[in-house]
């Protein structure tokens, strides 16, 4: 019975992403910094694109809680 419950719940969510608008920025790091985190993104399973929005986005949410 809880598996059939969990089948019905996992059916009703629905995951709806909206695209945004993107812009490249570039910036400038430094190569023993971009080493490591691209060691940590493979760490992960991600990649360094994915890891840099996830670190940016969390730490953004953080100082955006504050305000």
């Amino acid at each position: 019975m809880k598996e059939s419950y969990m089948n019905k719940h996992n059916e009703e969510l629905e995951l709806c992403l909206k695209p945004r608008t993107t812009e490249t920025v570039s910036i400038k790091i430094p190569i023993e910094a971009l080493e490591s985190l691209k060691k940590v993104a493979a760490n992960r399973d991600m990649t360094l694109e994915a890891l840099l929005k996830f670190y940016i986005g969390q730490s953004l949410r953080q100082d955006l809680a504050k305000l």
